[in-house]
């Protein structure tokens, strides 16, 4: 398991491999509050298309909540 320092800062590439599976299905995108940047969970079942889009994009929902990332085989 890797263990990173509240200090560290991944880019989008070292995140992806991080993150990243490339399965066709059961991808989740993790979410976070807009306003505070809050941590807020997960949304799982989604294609690895439409998760990586939705993260690639930076994806604002209509609740508040923004995609802040995804993972696929490693959630």
């Amino acid at each position: 398991m890797l263990r990173l320092t509240s200090e560290e800062v991944l880019e989008r590439s070292q995140m992806k491999k991080i993150t990243g599976g490339y399965g066709s299905g059961g991808c989740c995108i993790h979410l976070r509050s807009s306003s505070t940047g809050a941590y807020l969970g997960r949304s799982c079942d989604q294609s690895f298309e439409a998760a990586r889009g939705a993260w690639f994009m930076g994806t604002q929902y209509s609740n508040g909540t923004y995609a802040s990332g995804y993972c696929c085989a490693s959630c």
